[in-house]
């Protein structure tokens, strides 16, 4: 007997479009993107819903009663519906999802999504709902202007993290009716781990050793004169200018050249410890040097970093701990 596997649907057989038009599963939206007629899905919301039995029933009575002003009221509130209906979907069509920014976060902390929208067709846009995730905001766009809304997805866990189908929505102008649409948002955003606090005193000697050369004012590098103070030593003053009768000066050296070791190494860090526990210690010892401003250098299994400083230095570093997964042992081939 031969088992067959059920093959995925290639993107052109039809029940693929009709699912991916319907519920817009695949991301595969470049940004800015538009919202037009075929992304926007209207149905009545339970309002609508109400209001469409009350006017069933205003109807029936009018009928079973010949009440002229009843069918004059009916039809109004028919109409209006039917107006709301055009009112909803205009406030989404052709809305310009303009840009999505993120920024990198600590594990068991907010993340923040920035989605900016755009509109340049001379038309408010009033209560534009975003969802994403549990996260909801909601704005007003102006005539011929751009606004943001932010989303805060809550307890986020360490990884690379993405904020999944974006989901831009209005019941506006009077809730009968609601509109939507679907965004795969082509954005993506760092988790770090949770900084150990307090934080460790760092235990590798070598790494925390700082060589510091102190030089005579002979061996130092001569760098300028300046104006002779009565703070500087008489071992610096430029005496060959005060012999020949000038004003008092004294030589100024380049300052004293220091050498920091620091590593963050994973060796450093206990071996009884769990994946996270590990990664949450490298993590607060990286904010550590970075709160002392000090030059260092970073190591995990496989990834070996120079010794520099600086936000980009710290940025990456704290972006490997993020995605870093122990590698899993070689399998063993039988003979």
């Amino acid at each position: 007997m031969t088992s067959t596997t059920s093959m995925p649907l290639p993107e052109q057989h039809p029940t693929h479009r009709f699912k991916q038009r319907m519920l817009r599963t695949n991301a595969c939206d470049v940004l800015p993107v538009t919202l037009r007629h075929e992304r926007i899905y209207i149905l009545p919301t339970k309002r609508g819903l109400a209001f469409i039995a009350v006017v069933m029933v205003m109807l029936l009575a009018s009928m079973n009663y010949g009440l002229n002003l009843g069918y004059a009221l009916s039809f109004m509130m028919v109409g209006l519906f039917a107006s709301c209906l055009l009112s909803t979907y205009q406030n989404l069509a052709r809305l310009e999802l303009q840009s999505i920014a993120a920024t990198d976060t600590f594990a068991g902390k907010q993340a923040h999504f920035v989605v900016t929208f755009a509109e340049n067709r001379k038309r408010t846009r009033h209560s534009i709902s975003l969802t994403v995730e549990g996260a909801s905001d909601r704005i007003d766009v102006k005539a011929n202007s751009s606004k943001s809304g932010t989303l805060r997805l809550q307890d986020c866990s360490r990884g690379l993290m993405k904020p999944g189908r974006l989901t831009i929505s209005s019941d506006f102008p009077l809730g009968l009716w609601r509109g939507w649409g679907y965004i795969h948002p082509p954005v993506s955003t760092y988790v770090y781990p949770r900084a150990e606090s307090p934080t460790a005193e760092f235990n590798n000697h070598s790494a925390t050793t700082s060589d510091k050369t102190t030089k005579q004012f002979g061996e130092q590098e001569y760098k300028q004169l300046k104006r002779y103070q009565k703070t500087d030593s008489l071992g610096s003053v430029a005496w060959k200018q005060v012999a020949k009768g000038g004003d008092w000066y004294s030589k100024d050296f380049e300052p004293e050249s220091t050498s920091n070791n620091t590593v963050i190494r994973w060796q450093d860090t206990p071996a009884n410890f769990t994946l996270e526990q590990r990664l949450s210690r490298m993590c607060a010892w990286v904010v550590a040097a970075q709160a002392d401003n000090i030059s260092f250098g970073f190591e995990l299994p496989g990834i070996t970093l120079k010794s520099q400083s600086g936000p980009e230095h710290v940025k990456h570093c704290l972006r490997l701990l993020s995605t870093y997964s122990l590698p899993e042992a070689n399998p063993v081939k039988n003979r």
